[in-house]
């Protein structure tokens, strides 16, 4: 049978991280995690399967486009039995935070509160385009157990250092709460459509307050069309009045907020008002200047789980990105695998693949083709073993150390190779050096090159990386 040539491509909606984009990866990723574990938070890692009841709740409203999996055997899908169709109803994850609301209720020994952070993959079926994908990379950081209005700040607190060990230098942090939003659609009659009223005030970035004016006020298509608000003019002012608070200082959006609220005298937005003003007060008692974060309530993030705050971290520089670092309060998730439980979650997420372009394009993160900070050459057969052994040396000395292993043994094509991968350094060990207990040592960048006694080659390599 002929063998079939088949296109090397990859899915629509996903890509391949080449050593450049993989090394930059890894260094983001280092450097949240480090921030993570310096406020005390601990790693855990899940499945990228989850049942499709734990991911939906098995909610027929569910409206997620998800990746669901299928078993099959062959071409032809031949001999799949009836149990091994049912045992396989799972879906590709969509995020971290529902299989974290499984862990926390298959596992009640947990800590509370519990402090963790997980990275991985999660898959959405949604229609690819610059900045998003179809699979993408997750960072999240999530505190379970606490009510304390503290532990949002400290979510926010660690967004802000992300931000600052990734060494971004102009970013803003928006948060608001579903309290003030809750309270906004009870205000004009829409609490039963509240999910589309708050996607529509989250495009206010993207469609401005004309876009939100023509969604709210959008009337029913026909009879089955439940999504339209159709809401008066006299509602949409209110939305408005509302929304207008955007771009003010802190103190100002609190006081017109707090005047619009009393004029209704809904609970609903007081409490959202007063958890603002306490994440405000907080905020700046940490000394976390007001240029990296504002109250902004057109934020309500997609996510139909969140309960409280909500928070998002935008580029100034990258209006059109969206957010990189986002996130929420999450009260009740677990009531799904524990009825009437009602454990508090807060945290957020970076997208790792959408910081990976944010901090390319703005030149944050310098491209490296390789993790080797030294190459060793083998000059000839005869010194195959002591090169070997020197490269052996160094690594054990903790310096990243590569030995030629090209079919091209030619000493000249060896450095080519270190200097196509952007080694900086070489060592070349022939066979006049040693007979002499000497190493060749060559600064790539510099041009410049020395002897130095093999005895000496590791404390000499280490204090020339320094």
């Amino acid at each position: 049978m002929t063998q079939q040539t088949v296109k090397p491509e990859s899915v629509s909606g996903t890509r391949d991280l080449l050593p450049e984009d993989a090394i930059v990866s890894r260094t983001l990723t280092a450097r949240v995690q480090t921030v993570c574990e310096s406020f005390g938070f601990v790693p855990i890692d899940t499945p990228c399967l989850e049942r499709w009841g734990v991911l939906t709740g098995n909610d027929p409203d569910f409206n997620k486009s998800l990746f669901r999996t299928k078993i099959v055997r062959g071409a032809e899908d031949k001999d799949v039995n009836e149990a091994e169709l049912a045992s396989a109803d799972s879906t590709l994850r969509f995020d971290l935070t529902v299989p974290l609301a499984r862990i926390i209720s298959a596992y009640p020994d947990l800590p509370r509160p519990f402090k963790r952070y997980q990275t991985g993959k999660v898959f959405r079926g949604e229609r690819p385009q610059a900045g998003r994908f179809r699979e993408f990379t997750q960072f999240d950081f999530d505190i379970i157990g606490s009510t304390s209005i503290a532990a949002d700040v400290e979510i926010i607190q660690m967004m802000y250092t992300i931000m600052r060990a990734l060494g971004v230098p102009n970013f803003v942090i928006r948060f608001n709460t579903r309290k003030v939003l809750n309270g906004i659609a009870e205000i004009v009659d829409c609490k039963d459509k509240a999910k589309e009223f708050f996607r529509i005030i989250d495009k206010a970035d993207k469609i401005g307050i004309e876009g939100i004016t023509a969604d709210l006020q959008r009337l029913p298509v026909n009879a089955f069309d439940e999504n339209a608000l159709a809401l008066s003019d006299a509602q949409i002012a209110i939305v408005q009045r509302f929304l207008a608070l955007r771009g003010l200082g802190t103190t100002e959006t609190l006081e017109k907020l707090s005047a619009l609220i009393e004029e209704s005298s809904n609970p609903v937005a007081k409490t959202g008002l007063d958890e603002l003003r306490t994440m405000s007060e907080l905020l700046q008692n940490l000394a976390i200047p007001q240029e990296f974060w504002a109250i902004d309530l057109s934020v309500a993030r997609g996510l139909d789980y969140y309960t409280g705050p909500v928070f998002e971290t935008v580029l100034p520089d990258m209006p059109k990105l969206g957010s990189v670092l986002s996130g929420g309060r999450f009260d009740g998730l677990t009531n799904r695998f524990m009825p009437g439980s009602n454990i508090a979650g807060v945290g957020a997420s970076v997208g790792l693949d959408r910081m990976i372009i944010a901090l390319q394009t703005l030149k944050l993160l310098p491209p490296a083709k390789t993790l080797t900070q030294v190459l060793v050459t083998i000059f000839n057969p005869e010194l195959k073993s002591a090169s070997m052994v020197l490269a052996q040396e160094l690594r054990e000395a903790g310096i990243n150390t590569e030995i030629y292993l090209g079919d091209d043994s030619m000493l000249r094509a060896q450095i080519s190779y270190a200097k196509a991968q952007e080694i900086p350094f070489v060592m070349v060990l022939g066979p006049e050096e040693h007979e002499k207990g000497l190493v060749q040592l060559k600064n790539m960048a510099a041009r410049q090159q020395e002897l130095v006694k093999r005895s000496d080659c590791v404390t000499v390599v280490k204090s020339v990386l320094s």
